[in-house]
This record gives C-alpha cells, sequence and structure tokens, in this order.
C-alpha cells in the first residue's frame, strides 16, 4: 500500500469520532440560535448552513482524514433526530450531506496533495458541503417532506444567501480549525 493510499484509508480512533461528534453537537446547539430568528425563516436557515459548514471544516482541519464529513453530517442528523425531533425522512437524507465534499477530499489525497492543510482546499471542501446542504433543503426536505412552498425569487434568494453563507462558514472553519488542531 503507498503512503497515499495509507492516508487516505486511516482509520477513525476514538479522539477524531468523539471531535466529530462535538462538532456536530456544537452545530446542533447552535439550532436555538437560528430558532430565535424563527421570525425571518426562511432567511434563518443561512445561520444554518453557516454554522454546520464552519464546524463541518473545524472539525475536518482538526481530524485531517477523508469521512469526516459524512461523519459530521451522521452525528448532527442523530443528534437532531434523537433530541431534537427531526422528521424521519429529513433525517435519512442528512445523514448523506458529506459524501460530495469527502468525495473531494479523497480525490485530492489520491492526487497526491493534503487537502487539510490548505486553505483553499478546505474552503472548496466546505462549499461542496454547503451545496449539498442547500440543494437538499431548498429541493427535497423543505418542499417534498413539510410540504412547504415558496416563491421562485425566495428559492433563488435563500439558495444563494445559504451558499455564500457557507463559503464563509468554511473559510472561518479553516481558520479556526487550523488554530485549535
Amino acid at each position: 500500500m503507498s503512503e497515499t493510499q495509507a492516508k487516505i484509508f486511516r482509520g477513525f480512533n476514538a479522539i477524531d469520532l468523539v471531535t466529530i461528534a462535538v462538532f456536530g453537537a456544537l452545530y446542533r446547539a447552535g439550532w436555538y440560535l437560528w430558532q430565535i430568528f424563527g421570525f425571518l425563516f426562511p432567511f434563518n436557515v443561512v445561520i444554518a448552513t453557516f454554522i454546520a459548514t464552519l464546524c463541518a471544516v473545524t472539525a475536518a482541519v482538526i481530524v485531517r482524514k477523508v469521512g469526516v464529513f459524512t461523519l459530521f453530517a451522521i452525528a448532527s442528523a442523530l443528534v437532531n433526530f434523537f433530541f431534537q425531533g427531526e422528521a424521519l425522512p429529513a433525517t435519512i437524507i442528512y445523514l448523506f450531506l458529506g459524501v460530495l465534499s469527502d468525495g473531494y477530499l479523497y480525490l485530492r489525497l489520491k492526487g497526491g496533495d493534503d487537502p487539510f492543510s490548505s486553505m483553499r482546499e478546505m474552503i472548496i471542501a466546505g462549499t461542496l458541503f454547503s451545496l449539498l446542504w442547500t440543494l437538499t433543503n431548498w429541493l427535497i426536505v423543505f418542499p417534498i417532506i413539510f410540504q412547504m412552498e415558496f416563491a421562485l425569487g425566495v428559492h433563488i434568494a435563500v439558495t444563494i444567501a445559504c451558499f455564500v453563507g457557507g463559503i464563509i462558514g468554511g473559510w472561518l472553519g479553516y481558520l479556526l480549525g487550523d488554530r485549535l488542531k
């Protein structure tokens, strides 16, 4: 097994899993913050996307292994389901939100790069996370599962705002994770 393959397929130890779970729980604790601004719905979801991406990227920079985004999504979805009462279909969908980012990190590692030490690469991974997060919420969860209808202009404005919030969250998540590691 080459050195690159060894980096890709390193297992998670207990400290890694606890770190990911802590950031998943911190994200879900942020639920109370964006619920304060519930009167701004659907625009309060921008705060949710920002905090989710901030926590996911921070965990990825600290743990530095492929699979962090997926495990973060699983941890936060389980906290949401068991402690905050999320609907089961939405929870099942949320379990897969980290796959795109982990796929990107896998490809970067396979190409010989170390994406966890690059602000650019982690912002891209965070952007992919927020993009999948935003599209999942606005194309599947809200309109289909929760039967919420929004005007096209609201969809476009919220989607763009969530995407930008995710980019900023990824940037700040890299800075925070780099400082904490």
